[in-house]
């Protein structure tokens, strides 16, 4: 029985979640090409209305030469890598089984259409809390020039075993 990416073959040869995967490292395969469509829908969804999100001229008079995205626009690169993170080491936590507890941004750079981000992340800490693994996961997120756009933190409590168990 599949369990979002882990099958219950997979979940039985998991990592366990122990101090010792602290520091585990991946960098996402692919880079993220930003969208100006993209970037239009997700402002409208998360219901910011400046201009330079939706109107070349007005991101010109900001002195970029494209739109610009939302500051919590990189979220949805960062699930995508974050979850690719669990699955490359193993670690059976699934997107239905996770919780955000805290979250920090740090940004350097705006992000544009046109864009191609990279996400670099690290484990920085775990521990067990309240029936659930506490993960803070640290990320750095490039563009196509190598230049670092933005460092975040995201905490999450995530559940690793099986229900039923």
């Amino acid at each position: 029985m599949a369990r979002g990416f882990y099958t219950q073959a997979a979940y039985s040869q998991a990592v366990a979640l122990s101090p010792d995967i602290v520091g585990l490292t991946y960098v996402y395969p692919d880079y993220y090409e930003v969208g100006r469509e993209k970037i239009r829908e997700y402002a409208a969804a998360v219901q910011n209305e400046d201009a330079a999100y939706f109107d070349d001229d007005a991101a010109d008079a900001l002195g970029h030469d494209a739109i610009l995205a939302p500051l919590t626009f990189i979220s949805i690169l960062g699930l995508k890598a974050q979850m690719a993170f669990f699955e490359h080491h193993n670690i059976p936590i699934t997107e239905e089984k996770l919780v955000q507890a805290d979250q920090g941004l740090t940004m350097l750079r705006p992000i544009k259409a046109g864009d191609k981000l990279h996400c670099h992340i690290r484990l920085e800490s775990l521990r067990r809390a309240f029936g659930a693994d506490v993960l803070t996961i640290r990320s750095r997120i490039t563009n196509q020039d190598g230049e670092i756009v933005q460092e975040d933190y995201t905490t999450m409590a995530g559940r690793t075993e099986d229900e039923a168990g």
